[in-house]
């Protein structure tokens, strides 16, 4: 893997990751019409990707880590949630995601269909732009019932499809059950922490089956530009969640997805 591509693919990954965006829509694109398969069908190489944007995430909410450890409440003042409620909403949510492991490999075979993602990144511009103005709630992560973890964890499960964002549905599940825009935000970063890591391990096996494949050099460069890449794009969605102008994602994601009509007219 030459350094360029490494810097792209890491670039990709830290932006796409965590902009309401769909990381894996954009994966499937960069197969389609670059040729970098060898590059992102590796593994391994994306197995330490993913764990470049879960130190993204642990960075920038160091501090409700930090209390979720060592507090009884994550929070500030007397509306702090209580760490084992929150992590007993993230645990249900995780569970909840879980549901989509039976369905794992039949699901994978939709990254290799740009015809799938064309219309995923469509469907994801309409949930931009329409969710958002449905509701615009206030409540904090107190305010988060045990259904409502099940929810968005079903929703989680929803963006594995390849042009459906996990941070951009999980963020709008949020709002939608009545949650503060930062409040939303909060929680989708929170639970992308132990998803990410769970996605990781379950490839595990297929990295062992490949063999790990790992130039270190530009992997390493990569990693330290997904991580940069996550350090900017988590707080720029927080910004917009909180001003309400998702609908610039919603126009992005609409372009790509008509493009991608105009561009792959035949794929069936």
């Amino acid at each position: 893997m030459t350094y360029p591509i490494a810097i792209f693919l890491g670039l990709i990954q830290g932006l796409a990751e965590f902009l309401p965006v769909s990381s894996s829509g954009h994966l499937v694109i960069i197969q389609y019409f670059l040729k970098l398969r060898e590059a992102t069908a590796n593994v391994t190489f994306d197995i330490f990707l993913h764990l470049a944007t879960v130190l993204a995430v642990v960075w920038v909410y160091r501090r409700d880590l930090k209390e979720i450890l060592t507090g009884s409440k994550v929070g500030e003042g007397s509306l702090g949630v209580s760490r084992w409620r929150l992590l007993g909403l993230l645990a249900l949510s995780l569970i909840a995601t879980g549901v989509i492991l039976p369905f794992k490999d039949s699901l994978t075979t939709q990254f290799d269909n740009i015809a799938g993602v064309r219309v995923f990144l469509l469907i994801n511009a309409v949930a931009l732009a329409v969710l958002p103005a449905l509701r615009r709630g206030a409540k904090d992560l107190t305010g988060l019932t045990w259904l409502g973890a099940v929810v968005i964890g079903l929703v989680q499960a929803i963006a594995a499809l390849p042009g459906i964002s996990r941070s951009g549905s999980t963020i709008l599940a949020g709002l939608l059950l009545g949650l503060a825009p930062r409040e939303a935000c909060r929680y989708s970063f929170l639970l992308s922490i132990p998803t990410i890591l769970v996605a990781g391990f379950v490839q595990i096996p297929d990295a062992l089956e490949a063999g790990f494949q790992f130039d270190v050099g530009p992997a390493s460069v990569a990693f330290v530009v997904a991580v940069l890449g996550g350090l900017v794009a988590i707080p720029l969605l927080i910004g917009v969640v909180e001003k309400g102008k998702l609908w610039g994602f919603a126009v992005y994601c609409a372009i790509v997805g008509l493009a991608l009509f105009v561009f792959s007219p035949s794929v069936g």
